[in-house]
């Protein structure tokens, strides 16, 4: 149980994607895309996700702190997140809040404005 705890209070100094130290350091982010099915069946959700990333600026794993509500959605955040490139050395970790909405697309956060695809 103490290692559960330590882990959230480790998860909660993770900064977010819209900091703008953490918005500078991003090379490369490829939007994840909606899955057909998730959109055919009207599925939406809100989650966090928190990227893990090496020194060479690659991420080594994504994990998801506040799941969509649909693992689909969640699997598709992971997949397209995974790929993220930063700037060496640049930062450890970065949480980053994901919304997919029949109506809006799928949008994360970044540097206080929200990206669309």
């Amino acid at each position: 149980m103490a290692l559960t705890v330590v882990y959230l209070f480790a998860a909660w100094n993770v900064p977010m994607l819209g900091d703008t130290d953490v918005q500078s350091a991003v090379l490369y982010a490829p939007q994840p895309d909606y899955p057909t099915g998730a959109l055919r069946r009207g599925w939406e959700g809100a989650g966090v996700l928190r990227c893990n990333v090496r020194p060479d600026g690659a991420v080594s794993s994504v994990i998801v702190l506040q799941s969509t509500g649909h693992a689909i959605l969640d699997q598709a955040g992971i997949a397209a997140f995974q790929r993220w490139r930063f700037k060496p050395g640049s930062v450890k970790a970065v949480k980053i809040p994901l919304r997919f909405s029949t109506h809006h697309g799928i949008r994360h956060r970044m540097a206080g404005a929200v990206i669309a695809d």
